[in-house]
C-alpha cells in the first residue's frame, strides 16, 4: 500500500513540475512521462510482462579500463577509469564530470598538437564524496587538480591537468601536468 501510494506521490510531484515549466515543454514533457510510466503501469496491472532492457555496451568513444603511462617514472603510476573516477596507482582517485568539448585547433589544447578537427574532452575535476574533497596529486605537480583534458586515440591516451581555479579555457589557466598512457585495443 505504501509503495503504490509512494509511487502516486512521486508521479504527481513530477506532473506538477511539468506544469510550472512553459507551455511547450509541459506537452512534451507529459509525452515523455507517460511513454515511460505506461509499461510499469501496465506491469502493475498485469497486462504486460517485465521486458528488460539490454546491458549497453562499452563502445564509441567512451574511455574505459586500465591504461600504463609511456614514460616509466610518468607522475601518478597507472591508470584505470572506472566510470568518471579516474584511479591512478599512486596520486589520489579523481572523480570527474564533464565540461565540454573542444576541438584539436582551440588554444585550450593546441599544446597536445592533435590535428585540427580532434575531439577533446575537457573534465571538471569534483569532490570524491561528501566528505572526501579532491587532494593534492603529482600529476600537478602536488597542486589540487581541477581540469583535465581527456583524449584517445585507439591504444594512445592522452592526460592533460590544470589546477582548480580558473577554467581551462579561460584566460590564465595554466597547464600543471600531461601524461601519456597505453591501454587496451578498443
Amino acid at each position: 500500500m505504501l509503495k503504490r501510494l509512494a509511487a502516486f506521490l512521486g508521479f504527481l510531484c513530477l506532473v506538477l513540475l511539468l506544469l510550472a515549466f512553459d507551455e511547450g515543454q509541459v506537452e512534451r514533457g507529459v509525452d515523455v512521462v507517460r511513454a515511460r510510466i505506461e509499461p510499469a503501469v501496465q506491469r502493475w496491472r498485469g497486462r504486460a510482462p517485465v521486458v528488460r532492457p539490454p546491458a549497453p555496451e562499452a563502445r564509441g568513444h567512451a574511455v574505459f579500463g586500465a591504461f600504463r603511462p609511456v614514460d616509466a617514472e610518468a607522475a601518478g603510476g597507472e591508470l584505470t577509469f572506472e566510470g568518471a573516477v579516474l584511479v591512478f596507482d599512486d596520486a589520489p582517485a579523481l572523480r570527474t564530470r564533464p565540461h565540454r568539448i573542444a576541438l584539436g585547433r582551440e588554444s585550450v589544447v593546441r599544446d597536445l598538437n592533435l590535428p585540427p578537427e580532434r575531439q577533446v574532452e575537457l573534465r571538471e575535476v569534483v569532490p570524491l564524496d561528501a566528505r572526501t574533497p579532491p587532494a593534492p596529486s603529482p600529476l600537478c605537480g602536488g597542486k589540487i587538480p581541477g581540469w583535465l583534458a581527456v583524449v584517445r586515440e585507439g591504444r594512445s591516451l592522452l592526460l592533460q591537468v590544470w589546477p582548480a581555479g580558473v577554467a581551462p579555457d579561460q584566460p590564465g589557466a595554466v597547464v600543471c601536468g600531461r601524461v601519456a598512457y597505453e591501454g587496451p585495443d578498443r
